[in-house]
């Protein structure tokens, strides 16, 4: 599994512990009260040289004692030998770390010659016989989901060799970290290496006043600008780094990471200060100083359904329906729908795909195309289809009904101004077929002819009538309105019944893509703006409070925009799925991956920002159209295609052979309660 990098936890109160008795259970208030007692941190850990405080340092030893204790990530310096290997030491020559043997430099010495040196057993004599690894050894090392920064020792001259050594590692780009004093490197890695993070370091001295630290934060950040540094690796010095430190760092837009703190209280005070990561020569115990072992309600699981990528279509818009099953002991059916696009064009969809599972998603039928959704002739150069689809079960009827909306095009482009209506379509089991789509009657009212239930997440009630987001305007407005309809369904038609405040805001293209669940006494619905994500709650389910742009619970934006939010309700919280800015993923078209889960404070409508985690990680491609699953009390599902577009001209087509390594993978992310 990928490494959660938990947020830091800035406060915790008696608020706390009284949401947690009204809206959770005994696990969440015992994990609570422990949080109540000992404060909660959460920063990647950086073994500093490996776990060099146990174990020789810059040697495999040292590198996997490290994993070993917890680590997130290690790190070690590189030197370019004579003959042009990478290796892993941290001084120029073998003296210190060699000591008893003939000393060697490493620029002016070959790989076979440094690795005829011992440099174990000047730290204990059970490391005789340590010798210099190479950076492959050291790369073999990184297990999936932790990583590496890489100091480089000597110069720029070794930013063209490490590419090589670091794709044969078959690691990937977010594994690898660049960080180095000298800020030619800096420069040299981020013109040579852009797929790779490239951090700046420094330390400080005091001037001959002993009045003022040099480099000044004013220094530090000029120098950040001009290597064009991803963030900043700084000497983990308490009198020069405060908050005024780490905020002027961010806003610039830069990490911040400290060295080398292996002292707990110094530990505690760079976590309160939320730094990126802290590295340590004891990760065990720095980490045992800042994080108390309270967990997750839920563990998550990924799988991929499919994957492949030609570089023409790709698959879009996957979600899941679960059919309970036939007969006890029998495990549910699962339908997962999904459909082709053409890459080369802007939403060109083509029919729906199907494929079933019987085993929980361990293995799927192929995935066929359903006929009544291949688009059908409006005139010569019209046809449509249904895009957006939904599935979802409908206890009542003892149905899988799907719902999406139509999507008209004129020589196969999308037209700018087209009626649209919710469509809807219902499973038979016995055929694995999808019914031909049906039309939502709506009001015979202008503002109703361009209306879909597109991408939305809808809520069936106990008697069987369901709550259905729609966002509607008239065909040649630019803002949508969003509302919730009331609706009937009788295992065959879907029927309007009535319909709630209607919500709309005066930013750009208004409300879209709804999404509806009730957690406890009330209902709540997130929408999708092209400048903010929004929430709101009401008490029947139509009738809905002013939206407001999502924050998180420390009052900053979420920075989810463009895209849709879903929901997740368990009985241990209120949980939002979500994309956002601010994850070193400005390369992601609209900043749509990774995919995140985070706990919502269901009174105040905010997300909480130490519950975050990442439910599918980002690899270039976005992953902001997905589906919300409820498989059972134990299992949820999120379901989501790495959709293979991007704003780049002129083509909008990511590579098939991406830097990032996205290959339009079908993700299964199993949310698994404990």
């Amino acid at each position: 599994r990928d490494r959660i990098h938990w947020a830091i936890i800035r406060k915790i109160n008696l608020r706390l512990v009284e949401h947690t008795l009204r809206f959770s259970n005994r696990l969440c208030l015992a994990i609570a009260l422990q949080l109540m007692a000992v404060p909660c941190f959460g920063q990647f850990i950086v073994a500093h040289r490996g776990a060099s405080y146990d174990a020789p340092e810059n040697t495999l030893p040292a590198f996997k004692l490290a994993w070993e204790k917890g680590a997130d990530a290690i790190e070690g310096d590189f030197y370019l030998t004579k003959d042009q290997q990478i290796v892993c030491i941290h001084d120029k020559d073998t003296k210190r770390t060699g000591k008893n043997q003939p000393v060697l430099t490493v620029a002016e010495s070959t790989l076979a010659e440094l690795r005829k040196v011992d440099v174990g057993s000047w730290k204990d004599a059970k490391y005789k016989e340590t010798f210099i690894p190479t950076i492959q050894e050291v790369l073999a090392t990184v297990p999936d989901g932790k990583k590496l920064f890489l100091e480089v020792k000597c110069g720029p001259e070794i930013v063209p060799f490490l590419a090589p050594e670091i794709k044969k590692s078959g690691l990937k780009p977010d594994q690898v970290t660049i960080i180095c004093f000298n800020e030619e490197v800096i420069k040299a890695a981020r013109k040579q290496l852009p797929q790779l993070k490239a951090n700046w370091l420094t330390g400080y001295k005091q001037n001959a006043t002993k009045t003022a630290w040099r480099p000044s934060q004013t220094d530090v950040l000029t120098s950040l600008k001009r290597t064009g540094a991803t963030g900043l690796g700084t000497q983990g010095n308490l009198t020069v780094i405060d908050e005024s430190f780490v905020d002027a760092v961010r806003k610039g837009g830069f990490e911040f990471h400290v060295w080398t703190v292996n002292e707990a209280e110094e530990a505690r005070r760079f976590a309160e200060l939320d730094v990126d990561s802290i590295t340590t020569d004891r990760p065990a115990l720095i980490r045992k100083a800042i994080e108390p072992q309270a967990a997750a309600p839920f563990e998550i699981e990924r799988h991929v359904m499919t994957s492949g990528y030609d570089g023409k279509q790709c698959w879009v818009h996957a979600r899941a329906g679960v059919m309970p099953p036939s007969k006890a002991g029998d495990n549910p059916t699962m339908v997962l729908t999904t459909q082709r696009l053409e890459i080369t064009g802007s939403d060109v969809f083509h029919e729906l795909h199907s494929a079933e599972s019987d085993d929980r998603g361990a293995t799927w039928s192929e995935l066929q195309p359903q006929p009544e959704f291949k688009r059908w002739k409006i005139d010569e150069r019209t046809d449509e289809t249904i895009c957006d689809f939904t599935p979802g079960w409908h206890a009542a009827s003892a149905k899988l009904l799907g719902t999406g909306q139509s999507v008209r095009y004129y020589d196969n482009k999308v037209m700018k101004v087209r009626p649209r209506f919710t469509g809807y379509s219902v499973y038979d089991r016995v055929s694995g077929v999808w019914s031909k789509p049906k039309a939502l009657k709506m009001p015979d009212e202008e503002r109703f002819q361009s209306s879909g239930a597109g991408s939305v997440q809808r809520y069936d009630l106990p008697d069987g009538r369901i709550l259905l987001p729609v966002y509607f305007k008239r065909p040649e407005d630019v803002q949508y309105s969003v509302t919730v309809c009331l609706c009937e369904f009788d295992g065959e038609t879907l029927s309007y019944v009535r319909h709630g405040n209607e919500m709309t805001v005066n930013v750009q293209r208004g409300f879209a893509e709804p999404s509806l669940t009730k957690f406890g006494d009330r209902f709540f619905l997130t929408l999708r703006n092209d400048e903010h994500g929004y929430v709101t709650s009401s008490a029947d389910g139509l009738h809905f409070d002013e939206p407001k742009p999502w924050t998180f619970d420390d009052g900053s934006d979420l920075g989810n925009y463009n895209t849709q939010q879903h929901w997740i309700t368990h009985s241990s919280g209120l949980y939002l799925v979500y994309t956002r800015k601010g994850a070193n993923n400005d390369h992601v078209f609209r900043h749509r991956a990774p995919l995140f889960i985070a706990q919502v404070d269901p009174e105040k409508l905010q997300v909480i920002r130490a519950t975050e985690q990442i439910v599918v990680p980002e690899r270039g491609a976005r992953l902001g159209n997905f589906g919300i699953t409820q498989v059972s009390n134990d299992e949820t599902w999120v379901v989501v295609t790495e959709w293979m577009q991007t704003w780049k001209r002129p083509s909008y087509i990511i590579p098939v052979d991406n830097e990032y390594g996205a290959d339009n993978s079908v993700f299964i992310a199993k949310i698994l309660w404990k």
